[in-house]
């Protein structure tokens, strides 16, 4: 046996998947026949295939080149099945994967295109009879380029192939607008391709443990696919690769935002060995963050980050404020189920110190989101800012807070609004999966995304973008904008966890403008399922099944 013979790292139980392309979306050059590409008859190359797609170069003038569309957004590489070759043996061509149609034609540089963190652009040699698999990246389309002259390739097939974790979706969101269930199923998919061998931020850049993004995506993980092992392994992982008095990443509000998923994790999960393992652990970080807590509520955190869009403005250091209290909470919560009460006590002394402390959102959304999850600002002081200009200066990765506050202060019909002229603009311009962000000012005269732009029309991928995600640089797939699937379901549907483990659960759906809404709501006791409606008079009407061992409680 293999294992017998070499040390063997973490298995890799994921799936892999060949995917045809649905689409030529252009030729260049000589081709022939590329429509054979779209349905070959056996991905296994043999000595007489009759049907094949031709890629020919002269001696010199334009090179031969395909452009295909996948149909959605993949994690993976791609299989190149090569029958004869006339000419240069082996050909020589030019593979380029792209989250967009426009960056699959791009050249490295162009438009910031990169080969960061997973290259999606580079030559390689093809030989005759061969099948052969290369690169793992995020994409959907992809470009194969003949760089050889005076060359003739005869391809078999070209398939992408799929790499993902083969889960049930065993949460589910309906209602009576279509938009809405498009938005949370692309949600879904979206935090689904980044459930990697960890939970990654994304999947053409960021394929690391980025563990302050993370906690949208854990509300996606038990939202749509439950009790997950993934999500523990992500936070052993991190736990493991920063010891104490390192901070996660080397950013000190993602080890605010580990306390926050630990503890939301357990909430969620009821798992008393889950909790156990990082004892000694969250203990000492909760320490370490108390050392720099003073008695008047300043703080000395090294630094300060919520996100990219208030990144060195003013409402940065407030809005890190505002989640350190709310990891002081969660710290609280984690230091009493250790059984330490004077560490529960020191932690709620620290937190209402911080908010003794002068706050302000300076106009900021997010800050306001964050500053109202801390008490510092009413939800209706908070939901004023995040209305004003509708979605504008919206942020992907803050898009869950943002709209609980927005229905919670000023009232669902507003917030689910938002949530579709937001996400919905993404689903516009041929989206397939959420990104890393998004500015609805982008639409204006902008093309699809599945297209070639046409003369005249902004490039909404590689002409947008700002901070570490300009041009085609920026991820189109990116799992800290999966929060819409939470946002429905414990907003709209009303689901929330009033005993850990999910053994009590209480039901306060908000339809807002909605006539009907229904879903599932996967928990370590089995799916919950829910279902709310108005009758002829306006009244809300709920009806639930709950599995063994759930009380459910209707709350106003």
């Amino acid at each position: 046996m293999l294992s017998d013979m070499i040390t063997l790292g973490k298995p890799d139980d994921r799936t892999r998947q060949a995917v045809l392309p649905v689409r030529i979306l252009r030729t260049q050059g000589d081709v022939e026949e590329a429509r054979h590409l779209l349905s070959p008859a056996a991905l296994q190359i043999t000595t007489a295939e009759p049907e094949v797609t031709v890629l020919a170069n002269g001696p010199d003038g334009e090179q031969a080149a395909v452009l295909l569309d996948f149909g959605t957004e993949l994690n993976g590489g791609c299989r190149l099945l090569t029958h004869t070759i006339a000419g240069a043996a082996p050909a020589r061509i030019h593979v380029t994967f792209g989250e967009s149609a426009a960056e699959a034609c791009s050249q490295i540089g162009e438009k910031n295109a990169t080969n960061d963190h997973a290259p999606r652009d580079f030559s390689m040699p093809l030989p005759a009879y061969s099948d052969v698999t290369v690169g793992e990246t995020g994409f959907r389309f992809l470009c194969i380029r003949l760089e050889s002259p005076s060359t003739r390739l005869r391809l078999k097939a070209v398939a992408a192939i799929a790499v993902y974790r083969d889960l049930p979706y065993l949460g589910r969101f309906r209602c009576d607008r279509e938009r809405l269930n498009q938005i949370y199923d692309t949600a879904a998919y979206t935090c689904h391709l980044c459930m990697q061998q960890y939970i990654w931020d994304g999947i053409k850049r960021d394929r690391l443990v980025w563990i302050g993004d993370l906690h949208p995506e854990m509300l996606t993980v038990r939202t749509v696919f439950g009790p997950q092992p993934l999500l523990a392994d992500t936070l052993r992982f991190s736990r493991e690769t920063t010891p104490l008095p390192g901070w996660m990443n080397n950013m000190p509000t993602y080890s605010l935002w580990w306390l926050r998923i630990l503890y939301d994790w357990y909430w969620y999960t009821g798992s008393r060995a889950f909790l156990t393992e990082h004892r000694d652990y969250a203990l000492a970080l909760i320490r370490q963050i108390l050392a720099v807590v003073h008695d008047d509520g300043r703080d000395a955190l090294p630094d300060y980050f919520l996100d990219w869009p208030s990144h060195e403005r003013p409402e940065e250091k407030d809005s890190s404020r505002a989640l350190l209290a709310q990891a002081l909470d969660a710290a609280a919560r984690l230091a009493a189920l250790y059984d330490e009460p004077a560490l529960a006590d020191l932690c709620e002394q620290k937190r209402a110190a911080l908010g003794r402390q002068p706050a302000a959102c300076h106009g900021s959304k997010q800050a306001a989101a964050m500053l109202a999850l801390a008490g510092w600002m009413t939800e209706a002081e908070a939901a004023s800012v995040i209305c004003q200009d509708g979605c504008r200066r919206f942020s992907t990765f803050m898009s869950y807070y943002l709209l609980r506050v927005a229905a919670r202060g000023r009232d669902m019909t507003t917030a689910l609004s938002l949530l579709e002229t937001y996400y919905g603009g993404m689903l516009d311009r041929g989206a397939t999966t959420f990104w890393e962000d998004f500015n609805i000012d982008w639409l204006e005269n902008s093309g699809r995304i599945d297209e070639p732009v046409p003369a005249g029309m902004s490039d909404i991928h590689g002409d947008h973008g700002a901070f570490c995600y300009e041009g085609f640089r920026h991820s189109l797939c990116h799992g800290w904008s999966s929060g819409p699937t939470a946002f429905l379901a414990e907003e709209v549907l009303g689901i929330h966890i009033l005993e850990a483990g999910c053994r009590k659960i209480g039901l306060s759906p908000q339809l807002g403008d909605l006539r009907w809404a229904e879903g599932t709501y996967p928990t370590p006791l089995g799916l919950l399922r829910v279902r709310c409606r108005r009758n002829e008079d306006g009244r809300l009407l709920t009806d639930w099944e709950a599995p063994d061992g759930m009380e459910v409680i209707l709350q106003p």
